[in-house]
């Protein structure tokens, strides 16, 4: 039996229930709150499905009900996530954690059109996500930090 990756780790640690919080400060400012679901709903033990809903509340305090969905899969010692185009799912980032001080950390930049996405991911084992996004583009330039916690 082979010891598990901290890859491996890190998307066993992401599934279940989460509550979410997540600022945007720049071009776009605002707050989300809600929760969010990793499941399984395939037979295929490296593959989640991930769901989120919650109400987003702009600068202007204007607020909506908002929701997306993406897949995380675990393939070849990384953490793939998917976004739906069309009927067709594309990779947007692919992960690979690394130990950094007990804290799991992995980085990845995704390019959309002329806009560039820089994430890094932190997992702290003891119960808690946190994912940051520097979004630069012709029009874009915010920044997005989303806490999960169980």
């Amino acid at each position: 039996m082979t010891e598990e990756s901290i890859s491996e780790k890190v998307f066993r640690f992401l599934e279940g229930e989460w509550g979410i919080r997540r600022q945007f400060k720049g071009s776009y400012g605002g707050d989300f709150s809600g929760h969010a679901v990793f499941e399984s709903k395939t037979n295929a033990p490296s593959t989640y499905h991930y769901s989120e809903q919650g109400e987003l509340v702009d600068s202007e305090g204007k607020r909506f009900a908002a929701k997306q969905t993406y897949r995380y899969l675990l393939k070849e010692g990384q953490v793939e996530i998917l976004k739906q185009e069309g009927s067709d799912w594309i990779v947007m980032h692919g992960l690979d954690f690394k130990d950094d001080g007990g804290v799991a950390t992995a980085s990845h930049v995704h390019l959309c059109g002329q806009d560039h996405y820089a994430t890094i991911y932190r997992v702290d084992f003891s119960g808690s996500l946190e994912v940051e996004y520097s979004v630069k583009g012709p029009n874009k330039g915010y920044s997005i930090h989303t806490t999960f916690k169980r």
